[in-house]
């Protein structure tokens, strides 16, 4: 495939770059304010796996260091489908030093550990300053950040008590006696810092588990709480700063499940002119903002226009890469073909065996046959399917084997895709009815 996404061009820089991840670092941040959520060991051994979508976005010339050897077949795969694939290597940053000597890296998300560590292999990074991304990553910076320049809000408060969220629940709840409130707190991701309260019930029992946490733990107490809006379009902004320009890189929309837990991209999504235009101008002032702080490198803002036209510019702010930056370069190359309708989409089952990955997609192929050339010989058709990642592990809790596959799907209309993205849920039912 000729991915025309030049990131070089775009960075100005040549030569070969290193790519790593540190994808679960919010879970070692430790505040007073947490929120309850069950511990999930397996799920976040998938988590750890998403390392391997770094190969769609780096060059052929690049490396890309990975936690586990991905399965040679789901590569092999890849290639058949005209992926050029950079060099991978299996190790960590710590064990694979010399891979950094004097080079240029582009680590996941950059915090101070990172820092050091490239800085004493004189190692060029692209990210931006430490502080400024753990700043940026925390929610309730962001809204303070957000408030100080005039961007509009989510109707709600930023509270540094539990007797200070009462108080807030209490006034916001009088003032909007039918609304949902959620409860952030300052990090996590997929909905995990988000305690959604439908009523008095709910906001008691989330009031109690954060006073015992704020007596027990350490650090500040930080979290707000907000109205949650119903949304007309959930937007996504891809911003990259760098040389003191910001370019707002491209727009897509999130699709998420009720409470706000992400499941897969819209990455061509029709948004009105005028909307467009207003959340582009916004953008590009919160990019010019976060250029005078010194930001440099590529981050996500997650933002909604709500039922009734308002347009609230940052919910949050990953200042980091995202799945849909690794997803820049074939979403190129699918737009520059004509493809007007570009989603993806991930998908988790269980089974009490391993389904290695040609079983799989052997299977979306016999549900989808009309696909199969479009799905496994280049990006090059009106229509077809792309199986950009494939994850296993055991879960030791439920004694089963937990899969989750992503899943780029195009075509030139809506209904197609959604036919495409059905044919893939219903071969994974059968796979889930295959016997062991």
């Amino acid at each position: 495939m000729n991915r025309q996404f030049d990131l070089n061009g775009l960075l100005g820089l040549s030569g070969p770059k290193v790519w790593y991840s540190n994808i679960n670092w919010e879970q070692t941040v430790r505040t007073r304010a947490r929120l309850p959520q069950i511990g999930n060991a397996a799920g976040d051994r998938l988590v750890r796996r998403l390392d391997q979508h770094q190969l769609f976005l780096a060059g052929a010339d690049d490396t890309v260091l990975v936690h586990e050897q991905p399965d040679e077949t789901f590569l092999d795969y890849l290639r058949y489908c005209g992926i050029r694939l950079p060099r991978i290597v299996v190790g960590t940053r710590d064990d694979q030093a010399d891979l950094f000597e004097g080079g240029t890296a582009v680590p996941y998300l950059v915090d101070e550990a990172e820092d050091r560590f490239l800085e004493s292999l004189r190692c060029r990074r692209i990210g931006p300053p430490p502080g400024l991304a753990l700043e940026l990553n925390d929610k309730v910076r962001t809204r303070l950040l957000c408030e100080r320049h005039g961007f509009t809000v989510c109707d709600g408060r930023v509270c540094d008590s539990v007797e200070a969220l009462e108080a807030s629940y209490l006034e916001l709840s009088e003032q909007m006696p039918d609304a949902r409130f959620v409860i952030k707190t300052p990090y996590g991701s997929s909905g995990k810092s988000l305690f959604h309260v439908y009523g008095a019930k709910d906001f008691a029992f989330v009031a109690a588990y954060l006073q015992r946490g704020e007596q027990r733990g350490t650090g500040e107490f930080a979290v707000t709480i907000e109205r949650w809006h119903d949304i007309d379009y959930n937007l996504n902004a891809q911003l990259l700063l760098w040389n003191g320009e910001c370019r707002v890189v491209a727009v897509t929309s999130q699709r998420t499940n009720d409470v706000g837990v992400y499941r897969g991209s819209d990455l061509s999504p029709f948004v009105p002119t005028g909307v467009r235009e207003r959340y582009e101008q916004e953008m590009l002032r919160l990019g010019n903002v976060l250029l005078d702080r010194g930001y440099a490198g590529f981050l996500g803002v997650d933002s909604i226009v709500d039922r009734s036209g308002l347009l609230i510019p940052v919910i949050e702010i990953n200042a980091r890469l995202t799945m849909v930056t690794y997803m820049l370069p074939l979403r190129q190359h699918l737009l520059e073909r004509g493809c007007p309708h570009i989603v993806t989409e991930s998908f988790d089952f269980r089974h009490d065996r391993e389904i290695p990955f040609h079983q799989f997609h052997e299977r979306i192929q016999a549900v989808l046959p009309e696909r199969r050339k479009a799905g496994t010989v280049e990006l090059d058709g009106r229509s077809g399917f792309l199986c950009f990642g494939y994850h296993r592990t055991f879960d030791e809790h439920v004694g089963k084997y937990w899969h989750r596959a992503f899943v780029l799907a195009w075509a030139d209309t809506g209904e197609t895709v959604g036919t495409i993205m059905a044919g893939v849920e219903q071969a994974i039912g059968e796979l889930r009815s295959v016997r062991p």
